[in-house]
């Protein structure tokens, strides 16, 4: 009897329970939260704000950054003008662009006829041009009521002899010893290049130890 018993407990289906699964509509998709018009307009607000708070920095850096890049082309023209003087043991000019004001730009050329005057300050033909500078950004301005501006018998012009020294035209040296040009801008900065007798050129800064005429 007791293997009867044996033989139908083997015989027992066991059923196991599994959990019931559900199959996904073929159109089903998650729901995404959007902004509602509310959060969109803070944000906005926000970034205005932002805005309006970075603008005169921003302005300031570009008007910053004109100012040196306008003064460090003006000290490279120079030098480029002095060492092809010395190279080539001939006169070379800086004069503006337009003839009359350095907000025209300038341009640095060997006067290779040496016929070049104060009366006829210009690059001719038989020239060789070294050096353009674009014309000034809005944002910058150059102070040429100073005595040493570049200006000789009221004519702006920079000249460098065969031997690198800055001269005059008609002869001589400038009578201050050196010259100067000062570039400003509307956020109160001024960059002064500096170009001695002997033809060295610098830029710095008005009020900076050295930062005059004559301190080389």
């Amino acid at each position: 009897m007791h293997g009867h018993q044996g033989k139908r407990t083997q015989g027992v289906l066991v059923m196991i329970a599994r959990a019931p699964t559900f199959q996904q509509p073929s159109n089903w998709a998650p729901s995404i939260r959007g902004f509602t018009l509310i959060e969109l307009m803070v944000t906005l607000v926000l970034a205005a704000v932002l805005m309006l708070l970075a603008a005169p920095n921003f302005i300031t850096f570009q008007r910053n950054s004109e100012l040196t890049t306008t003064a460090n082309s003006f000290l490279a023209t120079l030098s480029a003008a002095r060492a092809e003087a010395m190279k080539r043991q001939l006169r070379t000019f800086v004069i503006p662009a337009d003839g009359s004001n350095w907000s025209s730009g300038w341009v640095a050329f060997v006067d290779v006829n040496s016929n070049v005057s104060a009366s006829a300050l210009s690059m001719d033909s038989g020239d060789i041009e070294l050096a353009r500078g674009a014309a000034l950004p809005d944002s910058v301005a150059i102070d040429t009521t100073s005595a040493t501006s570049f200006v000789h018998s009221g004519v702006q012009y920079a000249m460098f002899n065969g031997s690198g020294f800055m001269s005059l035209i008609g002869g001589g040296f400038p009578a201050n010893g050196a010259d100067s040009l000062d570039f400003t801008n509307g956020s109160g900065q001024t960059r002064r290049v500096i170009a001695s007798v002997a033809g060295r050129v610098r830029v710095c800064k008005p009020g900076d130890a050295g930062c005059s005429v004559g301190t080389f």
